[in-house]
């Protein structure tokens, strides 16, 4: 087994298509064959589902595709560090929150104070970020769930709040109770999110859902969908600080509050802890000048052992 087999499989599992995937990696379609059965051989195992009607992986070319995918994040992360001579890269996963709040204060630090390090940022879910991690693709990670790193114990808390587009709740009872939100269009976290389950307690969608649920699958786009009416979501009300101040958007009254979100640093490569330090102890000036700055809707928490 090898990486130009695992390339082409990986590839393969994305495209469902030998002659597109073999454009993608220069190849011939017979090459990208070849290196497929070589693989099958290889492991023992069928990897392809050849009697279904279409292009279907096996449930061990599910695995394998997971498998490949980490394998080939491990060199390049690699190669991104043994070919660059002059500087010294780290890469940093940041929840979304974290991306678009004190993130590019951070990026921006560090180019200014540390030009000798080059950031790679990764934003995206908790669950994205946790599979870079296992890959072993970053060096540090700063999100919502997982245990908090010893010694970097600092956490940015971002309050939650209903917030929908003003038409939308128009002779609206207001204060709103949660049965009352229930009985709105509503846009939610995936399930994977940190904030699902607790938004879905908050209105029990166990129960019947009487209005439409809209599913958005990163922050960036379920604030899109309420700036377009979708229906009124629990977010973090940083993320949409201009649209509430401009009117376009306004926080919705509620008769109980739904828990904050913390997001805090969760992973660091201590192999590499000397950078890494240098890192976050510009990250913790920078968390707790921005909460400082933005107090009404986001706070910075230290413990006291830090």
């Amino acid at each position: 087994m090898n990486f130009k087999q695992l390339e082409a499989f990986y590839w393969l599992s994305q495209i469902q298509n030998y002659r597109q995937t073999a454009e993608r990696l220069g190849l011939t379609q017979p090459a990208v064959s070849a290196r497929i059965q070589s693989l099958e051989n290889d492991l023992g195992k069928s990897l392809i589902d050849r009697d279904a009607p279409g292009f279907r992986l096996t449930d061990q070319g599910i695995e394998v595709a997971e498998f490949a995918l980490q394998f080939l994040n491990l060199r390049e992360t690699m190669n991104s560090r043994l070919l660059d001579k002059r500087k010294q890269r780290l890469t940093i996963g940041l929840a979304g929150m974290v991306a678009i709040t004190w993130g590019p204060i951070l990026r921006a630090r560090v180019e200014v104070e540390h030009p000798e390090i080059m950031l790679d940022i990764y934003a995206g879910s908790d669950l994205q970020l946790r599979r870079f991690i296992d890959s072993g693709t970053l060096d540090i990670a700063f999100t919502a769930s997982g245990d908090r790193m010893a010694g970097w114990d600092f956490t940015t808390r971002y309050t939650v709040g209903w917030v929908a587009r003003p038409d939308l709740i128009t002779g609206r009872d207001l204060p709103m109770t949660p049965e009352g939100l229930r009985e709105m269009p509503l846009v939610l976290y995936p399930k994977t999110s940190p904030l699902f389950n607790p938004v879905a307690e908050y209105v029990d969608e166990m129960r019947s859902q009487p209005a439409p649920r809209h599913y958005g699958n990163s922050l960036a786009t379920i604030c899109e969908m309420v700036r377009q009416g979708y229906g009124a979501s629990a977010l973090s009300l940083s993320a949409l600080d201009a649209d509430i101040a401009s009117g376009n958007l306004t926080q919705i009254p509620v008769t109980d509050t739904i828990a904050p979100l913390d997001v805090a640093c969760t992973y660091i490569n201590r192999a590499r802890r000397k950078h890494v330090g240098l890192i976050l102890e510009i990250a913790r000036d920078v968390c707790e000048t921005w909460c400082r700055e933005h107090s009404a809707h986001a706070s910075f928490l230290q413990t006291a052992s830090d």
